[in-house]
């Protein structure tokens, strides 16, 4: 199953300078609460039904 979102650290690019994921579900609230802070991102996830057109 796919998650609803993707926690990115920003502060920890890999080898192409991309950020890392660091965590990852589908409460909101829980995730905040486990990743706040500049150093991370939390990204809700979409299908590709639901992206715009590249």
């Amino acid at each position: 199953m796919i998650p609803k979102y993707i926690v990115f650290n920003i502060n920890m690019p890999d080898k192409n300078g991309k950020a890392l994921p660091v965590g990852q579900g589908n409460n909101l609230d829980e995730l905040l609460s486990a990743y706040h802070g500049k150093a991370y991102q939390i990204m809700k996830v979409k299908t590709l039904s639901d992206r715009e057109e590249w």
